[in-house]
């Protein structure tokens, strides 16, 4: 019985562990690396370094924000 649960196991989490192939066609993700592109760009147009480094930084987080959202989808 012990090898027969510990034999379910071992399969049940060599399944859930398996890669899956990524989604090419997703364009969400696509579109956040864009508008990081873009933003990058805006930011480097900027004379003053501090200002330009705050424009980086919410580059950035506009990018995280964007990525959680096409992966978790909220």
């Amino acid at each position: 019985m012990v090898k027969k649960v510990l034999f379910t196991m071992i399969v049940l989490a060599a399944l859930l562990g398996a890669p899956s192939f990524a989604r090419a066609d997703d364009g969400e993700s696509d579109g956040c690396a864009t508008s990081l592109l873009q933003c990058y760009e805006a930011a480097a147009k900027i004379e003053s370094f501090w200002y330009r480094w705050a424009a980086g930084i919410d580059c950035e987080l506009q990018f995280t924000s964007c990525a959680r959202v096409a992966i978790i989808g909220r």
